[in-house]
């Protein structure tokens, strides 16, 4: 919480479905490859060691882009022919210069602040621009034939603009290491552009499988499933009763209503399953059913329809206006508001609980007809009674009116917890 107020921005939680893609899916796949490709391409050029230090992706502004551009550098439009726009490939000028004095002998490197390519270095650098777009071709080719022949060469960066400022573009930037020197490659293109190409893979799990199978999400679902614990409580009754039997309740009191001869498996308020209830190895257990509520569900079922029903009835319609009486003044010996009256219209929703289990998502999507399954509750271990979702009291089972069981009251949840906790 602020304690004082403060200037605070809005959040915009739809921002990020307003602006384009921060990477795209196409060039993140592809970048890596061709740009390794044009390192070879230059090693086999040149005959010295070439390497890709890193790739880096990212979608910024035609601005933005143009401004990353190095002082000193050389590059290459061509057409996206038949995508739509121009892309521009521009190599640093120290990238260059190092591939130039490889090529003429030189052993060792001198650094040194480059203001402008000399008239070898443009040439060299022009033939390091074909061939880069050209294995940028040869890697697009199972996706899209395109014409990446240079239309124009450009070293002056103020020069440059193949977009509006404001439009979004791909930029990969390569960086590369050879013996007499560094320096990168930028390739920057539209991202509209690619647009009809990544509707086409899309549509077919082509090079990258954007339908195909993720076996990465697959088997991290599968963990996540083997691994995430899902509660489950085993419901033998549900009654509403009204407040002022809750209020009059008290060890030896046995509640207003049977046990059902089947329990009802429930997690997050949501009832699964249901299943008839033994014992094993001093545990209670539960032996899940397949088939439909027998006569006692039915009845929990009925009741808690019952309860549902009647509180829709005590709730006035939304488009219905209640006009509210004028308050008068209480004639003397008129009937007062007693508080037994409000306990008994109050209705208190009561559940004894046979016992609990933790399972696996997992384990309980594989449930059969018929499983066991084993409960926390041990075999003489008292019910426990909730009122509107919390402990209220513990209870054990008792035979009533015709062969039917219900439950007595035997302590308070907090006399009975607070005893134990002393104990322990």
């Amino acid at each position: 919480m602020l304690e004082q107020p403060q200037d605070v921005e809005a959040l915009d939680l739809l921002d990020s479905m307003r602006a384009p893609q921060l990477r795209s899916l196409l060039m993140e796949n592809l970048s890596d490859r061709f740009m390794r490709q044009i390192a070879f391409a230059l090693f086999q050029r040149m005959r010295h060691s070439v390497q890709l230090l890193s790739c880096i992706n990212g979608v910024t502004s035609h601005e933005a882009a143009m401004s990353q551009l190095p002082e000193v550098m050389l590059a290459g439009v061509s057409e996206l022919a038949p995508l739509r726009g121009r892309m521009l490939l521009a190599i640093d000028g120290d990238l260059i210069g190092a591939v130039v004095d490889a090529m003429c002998g030189a052993t060792a490197s001198h650094p040194f602040e480059r203001y402008e390519l000399s008239a070898l270095e443009a040439r060299i650098g022009k033939q390091m621009i074909d061939l880069s777009l050209a294995t940028i071709q040869e890697t697009l080719s199972p996706l899209a034939q395109l014409n990446l022949t240079p239309i124009a060469y450009e070293n002056a960066t103020g020069m440059l603009a193949i977009a509006d400022g404001q439009d979004w573009m791909i930029c990969v930037t390569g960086i590369f290491e050879t013996a007499l020197g560094t320096g990168t490659i930028k390739l920057i293109a539209p991202y509209a552009g690619f647009e009809p190409l990544e509707a086409k893979v899309a549509s077919q799990s082509g090079l990258l499988g954007q339908r195909g199978a993720d076996a990465g999400w697959a088997a991290a679902i599968e963990t996540l499933a083997e691994t995430t614990p899902v509660d489950i409580c085993f419901e033998l009754a549900r009654v509403t009763v009204p407040l002022a039997v809750f209020e009059a309740l008290h060890p030896g009191k046995i509640l207003p209503f049977a046990l059902s001869p089947e329990a009802i498996a429930v997690s997050g308020g949501i009832d699964l399953f249901h299943a008839e209830y033994g014992q094993n190895d001093g545990y209670v257990c539960c032996r899940v059913k397949a088939d439909g509520p027998t006569e006692g569900d039915a009845s929990m079922a009925d009741q808690k329809e019952r309860t549902t029903t009647a509180g829709e009835k005590n709730m006035a319609p939304e488009h219905e206006r209640v006009e509210l009486e004028r308050i008068q003044p209480q004639t003397r010996g008129a009937p007062a508001i007693t508080g037994k009256n409000v306990l008994d219209r109050v209705q208190v929703a009561l559940t004894v609980e046979l016992g609990r289990t933790q399972i696996t998502v997992k384990d309980l999507r594989q449930l059969r007809h018929g499983q066991v399954v084993t409960l926390d509750q041990m075999v003489g271990e008292p019910l426990t009674i909730f009122a509107n979702g919390q402990k209220l009291a513990y209870g054990e089972v008792v035979a009533v009116a015709n062969d039917r069981y219900g439950v007595r009251v035997t302590a308070l949840a907090e006399d009975m917890d607070a005893a134990n906790e002393a104990g322990a």
